[in-house]
């Protein structure tokens, strides 16, 4: 057993935020493959980190767009695109996209980059 085995379990134990994480996989139907959206992982702790804001352009119609990333266990494979649902620990959801590809190279977790990018 490795001595950073206990940091795996103690660091999820501080993630307040619950992910559900929703890409696509190719399916076939007869001849034709389609992509077909599937939950890869839900309900899931995690920490997200917002890294900036923009300002907004102060338009009638402004967007609410912001860098964040979002620390998870390892062992999910998450395709970059994946569109990521985070519901807080104050019940507020919020809708990540353009998502990308999980870096899974820190022992205790993996992180990935995303962006909201919404209608405020």
């Amino acid at each position: 057993m490795s001595m950073f085995e206990g940091l795996k379990q103690a660091i999820s134990l501080l993630w307040r935020d619950k992910v559900t994480v929703i890409g696509t996989k190719p399916v076939k139907h007869g001849a034709i493959t389609n992509n077909e959206e599937v939950t890869i992982v839900e309900d899931e702790p995690a920490k997200v980190i917002v890294n900036s804001t923009k300002a907004g352009n102060q338009t009638f119609f402004d967007t609410d767009q912001y860098d964040a990333k979002l620390l998870i266990r390892n062992g999910i494979n998450i395709p970059a695109g994946a569109v990521i649902v985070v519901t807080d620990q104050n019940g507020n959801t919020v809708r990540y996209k353009r998502s990308s590809r999980g870096y899974t190279g820190y022992y205790s977790h993996q992180e990935l980059a995303m962006v909201r990018d919404e209608k405020a």
